[in-house]
């Protein structure tokens, strides 16, 4: 239809066409006189209510207001009217089917032509659904802040066509950015040089092969601290460029526990070499042309020595023994009917373990040729072990001394046994070592000199203390 027959037949129906537009639109469309009335209901509005057209005039649409936001909505209708002005309010309202709906009211005043305010003139958009779509999405970001941080995960999501990187609080802290540093490029600056290539690498292997990616690299802080950095997500294409989300965790810590766990690994299998060279050599050089019965028990005080000294270092830091408590668990046993036979002093002093087993063993082979032989066998009899600091070259040493008086007189004996050897041989072994073995007519004394670490401080020894309760 032309123009002009378009205008002809509108003027000339204009009210059938306002009338079958409101009544048809699909929306809540209302009219209000001055006293807040209803004086119109569209269709869609009517059929909300559930009321009829010839009912409008006696229909109190307050009565449909939730109890709870009643008065809520009277200040803002109450302005609105009092200064004919505009109004956008939301609020719950019954349904002819019982249900409440959110329904969102944008108004405006109306005028006749002389100025006189008529009313007010407005529609309702029902947004009950978008509202619970945006509570259920803060719920579920408010879960994914909660998750994220209790396992110290950061998690964020960019776009490298827009140049657009966003991330939350703990995402920004791993990576090192500020709140302003909201850019693919500032990412992409923290990577460390070393790993960009890598991480470069395994996004686009990503996008091509349609998978999760999945790499750790390192980022610079701006204080210069690196970090080990964990990423996952997913990636998509887009005409410019990439878009994609995902999580990000530190695990700088974690990597530091792995490599001490392979270095720890390396020091096990080694010392376990070691033990092993060490429990052949005791069963090889000890003395089995005697006794069965004497031979066993022997081997079985030389192993019990051992592991004595074992089981005290494996408690102390840094694969080290408290000295004492070394000398307490190997000679314990051997002044049990005696108390005051072994008498001992000296300051707190930690062994490295290789030094801490051959002193145990030195000290169960001196203590047992005390009791075969030495100031041990005799009631009169006692041994003196004492040991005392030195420094020498700025390194700390630790002087033991063995002394033992009250005994039978002492001879040297004809043959060098593997206890001898111990004494002596086998700490010459140790480039840092010393020992010097006499046969003094009054009795046995025995001198090693050993560098030594540090005294544990109070805490120290009370984790260690703690370690071995457990």
């Amino acid at each position: 239809m032309p123009w002009k027959e378009f205008e002809k037949h509108a003027e000339a129906n204009s009210q059938q066409i306002y009338r079958t537009v409101i009544e048809g639109a699909p929306a809540m469309l209302w009219l209000g006189d001055a006293e807040g009335k209803c004086v119109f209901l569209n269709k869609m509005q009517r059929e909300f209510w559930g009321v009829a057209l010839e009912d409008i005039p006696d229909f109190d649409w307050t009565s449909s207001l939730h109890p709870d936001e009643a008065a809520q909505l009277a200040e803002p209708f109450r302005a609105a009217m009092e200064n004919q002005t505009e109004m956008q309010v939301e609020a719950r309202y019954r349904r002819s089917d019982g249900v409440y709906r959110i329904l969102r009211t944008v108004a405006q005043p109306r005028f006749s032509d002389g100025g006189e305010f008529l009313g007010m003139v407005g529609v309702n958009t029902d947004v009950t659904d978008q509202r619970e779509s945006e509570e259920q999405l803060r719920r579920a970001m408010e879960s994914l802040s909660l998750a994220t941080n209790a396992s110290q995960l950061g998690w964020g999501t960019w776009d490298t066509g827009a140049d657009i990187a966003e991330w939350d609080a703990r995402g920004r802290e791993i990576l090192g950015l500020s709140p302003h540093e909201t850019t693919v490029e500032s990412w992409r600056q923290r990577i460390h040089p070393e790993d960009g290539d890598a991480v470069r690498s395994e996004l686009e292997t990503c996008v091509e092969s349609d998978r999760t990616f999945d790499v750790v690299y390192r980022v610079l802080h701006p204080d210069g601290k690196v970090i080990r950095v964990h990423g996952t997500g997913i990636l998509h294409k887009t005409p410019e460029g990439l878009r994609g989300t995902g999580l990000v965790r530190d695990v700088t810590e974690q990597a530091r526990e792995e490599e001490f766990q392979k270095l720890a690994i390396r020091e096990l299998n080694h010392r376990i070499k070691n033990l092993l060279a060490l429990v052949n050599s005791l069963v090889s050089q000890t003395n089995a042309t005697g006794d069965a019965a004497d031979y066993k028990a022997t081997l079985q005080g030389r192993l019990r020595a051992l592991a004595a000294t074992v089981g005290i270092s494996a408690y102390g830091p840094s694969s080290s023994a408290d000295l004492e408590e070394l000398v307490e668990a190997v000679l314990g046993p051997y002044s049990l009917d005696r108390p005051d036979s072994i008498r001992i002093s000296g300051p707190a002093a930690r062994l490295p373990e290789r030094y801490a087993r051959i002193v145990g063993l030195a000290l169960h082979e001196l203590a047992t040729n005390a009791v075969k032989y030495g100031a041990l066998s005799s009631a009169e009899g006692h041994v003196d072990l004492s040991w005392t600091h030195a420094s020498e070259n700025g390194s700390d040493r630790i002087r033991i001394v063995w002394s033992e008086t009250g005994g039978p007189i002492v001879e040297a004996p004809s043959r060098k046994g593997f206890g001898s050897r111990l004494l002596q041989d086998l700490v010459a072994m140790e480039a840092d070592a010393q020992s010097e073995l006499r046969f003094i007519s009054t009795g046995v004394r025995y001198s090693l000199d050993l560098p030594i670490e540090s005294p544990p401080s109070a805490p120290a020894r009370e984790q260690i203390a703690e370690q071995k309760e457990a």
